[in-house]
C-alpha cells in the first residue's frame, strides 16, 4: 500500500506560509524605527550646522533647537507615535565644540502579535565646532 504525501505537503505549506507572514510583520515593524532614526539624524545634523554658524552661544543654542524641531515637524511619513527629545550644548567659548543630541522612541507595531520588546530610547548626535573666522569675532 502506497502512502499519500499530500498531508505532509499541506502541513509544510502551512508552516511556510505562517513563517512568511511572521517575517513580513517583522520587516514592517522596522519601518517606523528606521524613519524615526532618519528624521533624528537629519535634525541632529541641522542643529549642529546652525550651532556652528553663530558667534553668540546663547543665540546659537536657540536657533539650533528651533531648526531641529522644524526638521522633526516636517512632512515625514510614518512618524505617528514617535517621541523626540532634543538637547543642545552650545560651545563654551569661541572656537569650542558644541553638541546636538536628538533622542527618539518609536512605537513597535504588531508588538502583541510578535511578542517584541517595547523598545528603548535611541540617540543620534553630532558635534559641531564654531568656524575659526567666527571665533575671532570677539
Amino acid at each position: 500500500m502506497r502512502r499519500s504525501e499530500r498531508g505532509q505537503a499541506m502541513a509544510e505549506t502551512t508552516l511556510f506560509a505562517m513563517l512568511a507572514v511572521i517575517l513580513a510583520f517583522g520587516l514592517l515593524s522596522w519601518i517606523p524605527t528606521h524613519r524615526a532614526r532618519t528624521a533624528a539624524t537629519a535634525a541632529a545634523y541641522a542643529c549642529a550646522q546652525f550651532l556652528s554658524q553663530s558667534p553668540d552661544p546663547a543665540r546659537a543654542e536657540n536657533n539650533a533647537r528651533l531648526i531641529a524641531w522644524q526638521t522633526l515637524n516636517a512632512d515625514w511619513s510614518a512618524m505617528l507615535g514617535v517621541e523626540y527629545r532634543i538637547e543642545v550644548q552650545p560651545p563654551s567659548g569661541a572656537g569650542e565644540a558644541g553638541r546636538c543630541l536628538v533622542s527618539f522612541h518609536a512605537p513597535v507595531p504588531f508588538n502583541g502579535l510578535l511578542g517584541l520588546s517595547q523598545g528603548t530610547w535611541s540617540d543620534e548626535w553630532f558635534v559641531s565646532r564654531s568656524e575659526t573666522w567666527k571665533a575671532r569675532w570677539r
